[in-house]
C-alpha cells in the first residue's frame, strides 16, 4: 500500500491512543493522493469528514470508532472526538462561504452580461437605423419652419390688407376718387352717362373724346365743347315740344 502524500490527522497533537486508531489512517489514506485525485486542502478535509466509519464520532453518545484503542483512556478518546467535530464544523463553514461567494459572483456576472447585452443591442439598433432618425429630425424641422413661415406671411398679408382698406376709406371720405377732367377747366367731374350729366354751373358735361361722324360715316373732327352743349340743349328743347 502506497503512503499518503498528505496527512490530515495531526497525530502529534492528539492523545497517544490516536496512533492506534486504525479508522483515522483509513480515512486519511482514502481521501488524499495517490488514492484520490489531487485537489486543495478543503476537498481533502470534506472527504475525511464524510468518511463513513468516522461518523460514529459525531453521535451522542459517541460510538467506539477506534475499536478499543482508547479503552481505559476516555479523556484521550474525548479529545479525538472533539478535534474531529471542530475540524468538520470549520470545513462546513468554509464550504458554505465558498458557495455563497461563488453564487454572488455568478449572479453579478449574469447581471453584467445582461446589461452589456442590453446596451449592446440598443447601440446596434441605433447604428443600423441612424439614417431614419436623421430623416425624421429633418422632416420635423422642415414642417416647423413651413408652419412658422406661413404664419408670418399670413400676418403680413392681413396687415397689408387692413392698411389698403384704411387708405380706401380715407380717400372716399375726402373725395379723392374722381372722374375725367372737363376740357378747359381745372375741375374734375364725376363719371356720368357722357351726355346727360350736368355740371354744377348748369352746362352739360362732355365725354372724353366725344367725336361726331360726318357724312358717309366718316370720322369727323372733334366738336367744340360749346357747340356740343348748344346742340344738346337744342335737342332737349325739341323733344320737350
Amino acid at each position: 500500500m502506497s503512503t499518503p502524500t498528505t496527512t490530515i490527522v495531526p497525530f502529534a497533537s492528539l492523545p497517544s491512543c490516536a496512533i492506534n486508531c486504525g479508522p483515522l489512517y483509513d480515512a486519511n489514506g482514502f481521501c488524499v493522493p495517490p488514492n484520490a485525485a489531487a485537489a486543495d486542502e478543503t476537498t481533502y478535509d470534506q472527504c475525511f469528514c464524510a468518511y463513513g466509519t468516522l461518523q460514529g464520532l459525531k453521535s451522542d453518545p459517541p460510538s467506539d470508532v477506534c475499536n478499543g484503542a482508547c479503552v481505559g483512556d476516555s479523556a484521550g478518546y474525548t479529545s479525538i472526538r472533539d478535534w474531529f467535530t471542530s475540524m468538520c464544523n470549520e470545513v462546513a463553514t468554509k464550504t458554505a462561504d465558498a458557495s455563497a461567494t461563488t453564487s454572488t459572483s455568478s449572479s453579478g456576472g449574469s447581471s453584467g452580461d445582461s446589461s452589456g447585452s442590453s446596451s449592446g443591442g440598443s447601440q446596434d439598433w441605433l447604428s443600423t437605423h441612424w439614417r431614419w432618425v436623421v430623416m425624421l429630425i429633418i422632416v420635423t424641422v422642415g414642417i416647423i419652419a413651413i408652419w412658422l413661415g406661413a404664419c408670418v406671411w399670413r400676418r403680413k398679408y392681413l396687415k397689408k390688407k387692413d392698411r389698403m382698406y384704411e387708405l380706401g376709406k380715407h380717400g372716399a371720405a375726402h373725395g379723392s376718387v374722381t372722374g375725367p377732367m372737363a376740357p378747359g377747366s381745372g375741375a374734375t367731374l364725376p363719371y356720368g352717362d357722357g351726355v346727360n350729366s350736368v355740371l354744377s354751373n348748369g352746362t352739360a358735361s362732355v365725354p372724353p373724346r366725344a367725336a361726331v361722324r360726318g357724312a358717309g360715316g366718316q370720322q369727323g373732327s372733334f366738336m367744340n365743347p360749346t357747340m356740343y352743349d348748344e346742340k344738346a340743349v337744342g335737342t332737349r328743347n325739341r323733344s320737350n315740344r
